[in-house]
């Protein structure tokens, strides 16, 4: 018992120093802001989920004292809903993907409630406050380069690049959120594994090389594909935004399909790192990726190879 109460005590310190560096470390508090979930799963799967959800708790009861009640609400959504969901769902033993894809649906739900109950309550026009955060966002960072002594021409195709970034955010933000939570919950989960290895604490992941999304799933992606071609706007931005779920959710299968290959013959580690950097900063690499996860469908790029055929 004791045990317990000292992990609950050092798991919601370190969750709530972890989100309070993402609320007063502008832009490189994300990095341990992304992880604040991490404590409260590591300890649910050392010695149970009420431990984890005993460090959820505690940390919003920490970050109420010492912040204010939004970032308590912040934290729940961000960091706190996620580690009870992704816990609960590792614990009972649903492997990695399934448990991020169970966990992020459970959390997206929890944000859209809390997003209707405010809007219902405030009166507010939660898209129009979207909108207002993004161009506040550019004038910003418009105002920034302009100090730092950019100006005439390039300071104009800037704004206008920056303007046309803020459009597209506008548009697709649902999906951003979705695929944002996502690599949150790997990240975290990835953490954790790698902690819980070390420490002798088993959690089944499963493989990532075998990562491979339900078949029917490619026939979400052509109707969303088709549905771009509607003119009617409402269709069309739920179809974009499905896209961009659907397309990083084949991403993601393109890198379990190269994971499989670089491990079948042997890459060495520059070639992987070469291509790691590519998809990070080269797009035209991503959409090729995906697309070798779409294929993967037909292909089976991974199948076992009969000796007898080659």
């Amino acid at each position: 018992m004791q045990g317990r109460i000292l992990d609950v005590i050092k798991g919601s310190v370190a969750s709530a120093a972890l989100f309070l560096a993402f609320l007063l470390l502008p832009i490189v508090g994300l990095i341990p802001g992304s992880f604040a979930a991490a404590p409260g799963i590591y300890y649910a799967l050392k010695q149970g989920r009420w431990v984890g959800l005993s460090i959820v708790v505690a940390s919003s009861l920490l970050l109420a004292a010492v912040a204010d009640p939004a970032s308590t609400v912040i934290y729940l959504l961000q960091a706190g809903i996620m580690a009870v969901a992704l816990s609960e769902f590792l614990i009972r033993i649903r492997g990695g993907a399934r448990s991020i894809v169970y966990a992020v649906a459970i959390n997206l739900c929890c944000i859209a409630i809390a997003a209707g109950l405010y809007g219902y309550l405030t009166g507010s026009d939660l898209h129009a406050k979207v909108v207002r955060g993004v161009e506040t966002s550019i004038s910003q960072t418009a105002k920034m380069y302009e100090k730092a002594g950019v100006a005439g021409q390039e300071l104009k195709a800037l704004n206008e690049s920056m303007h046309q970034a803020g459009t597209l955010i506008v548009r697709v933000y649902p999906a951003l959120v979705t695929v944002a939570l996502g690599m949150i919950a790997m990240a975290n989960l990835v953490l954790v594994s790698k902690v819980a290895a070390r420490n002798r604490l088993p959690v089944y992941l499963g493989a990532f090389r075998k990562y491979k999304n339900p078949e029917p799933l490619i026939w979400l992606l052509i109707v969303a594909g088709f549905a771009m071609l509607v003119e009617q706007t409402q269709v069309h931005l739920a179809a974009l935004n499905v896209l961009i779920v659907l397309g990083t959710l084949y991403l993601v299968q393109g890198c379990a399909v190269l994971s499989h290959l670089f491990a079948s013959y042997k890459a060495p580690v520059f070639i992987r790192l070469i291509v790691v950097l590519l998809l990070i900063f080269q797009p035209f690499m991503a959409l090729a990726v995906a697309a070798l996860g779409i294929f993967d469908l037909w292909g089976d790029f991974r199948a076992p190879k009969n000796p007898q055929n080659l």
